[in-house]
């Protein structure tokens, strides 16, 4: 993940999704609209904005069809484990995570890990014994393996953690990119999903910058998901983005998030 990175592609690979943006997403097309001229870069926009607005970030020739298929805000399994990847957790251990509703996702991407959700207690269900029927399936994955990578909020992992009895349980905590920066960990957004993580050994939180870019923009940190077509996500401000800024990591010479 750290290796051959090339400044001079990393942002050809953010024009081109911005100049995609412009001529093909509705959401992005209005910016034209509204600034009454072409843009070059579009309005950074907070990622609490975007609620609400996946109808106008699907391209027009692939509308988002809410009765024909599940949510794109589920994410893409392979930036999670990218994100796992920087934090140097064990590779081939099951990965569980913390959500509110189950997802059929076997594993994270072509010959990755294993993968399970299992439901916190304010999950949307039936009662708690539906809640615990349906996270069966999850905690056999860990323990078959004897072990398992458990990714979510610090209560919900504390409120999910006593399920697994004597399974040796790996937590990861994701949080806001202020927090990853601040306290070392895995940086995750309602929209973006996984986008950075702070590496073990480095101590600097790196953008996962083979799916993410990040740039300045209006004083805030602004990021495009670089492989995202449906939905499009280009300078969405973070939680917490007003306090962060972009530089190279001195060691690595790759993209991290700091505090200005």
């Amino acid at each position: 993940m750290l290796a051959e990175f090339s400044a001079v592609r990393w942002e050809r690979a953010y024009r081109r999704v911005a100049g995609t943006a412009f001529l093909r997403v509705p959401f992005y097309r209005d910016q034209w609209v509204a600034a009454g001229q072409a843009l070059n870069e579009p309005e950074p926009t907070r990622s609490a904005a975007l609620a609400g607005q996946l109808h106008r970030l699907c391209p027009f020739a692939r509308p988002y069809d809410p009765s024909r298929e599940p949510s794109p805000w589920i994410g893409d399994g392979r930036d999670l484990r990218a994100a796992l990847a920087m934090v140097a957790v064990p590779r081939r251990v099951p990965v569980l995570e913390v959500r509110a509703a189950v997802l059929d996702r076997r594993a994270l991407g072509w010959n990755g890990p294993r993968y399970g959700v299992v439901l916190a207690p304010d999950a949307n269900v039936v009662d708690d014994g539906r809640r615990r029927k349906l996270n069966l399936a999850a905690l056999a994955l860990a323990a078959d393996a004897g072990q398992a990578i458990l990714v979510g909020e610090r209560s919900a992992l504390d409120a999910v953690l006593p399920e697994f009895g004597g399974i040796r349980v790996i937590t990861v905590e994701r949080m806001t990119a202020a927090r990853a920066v601040q306290e070392q960990g895995v940086a995750y957004d309602p929209h973006l999903g996984y986008f950075a993580a702070t590496v073990h050994g480095c101590g600097k939180t790196h953008l996962l910058w083979r799916r993410f870019h990040a740039r300045p923009a209006g004083g805030m940190l602004a990021v495009t998901a670089l492989r995202r077509t449906r939905p499009v996500l280009l300078d969405v401000v973070p939680d917490g983005g007003d306090t962060l800024t972009t530089a190279a990591c001195p060691r690595h010479g790759t993209p991290i998030i700091e505090m200005r």
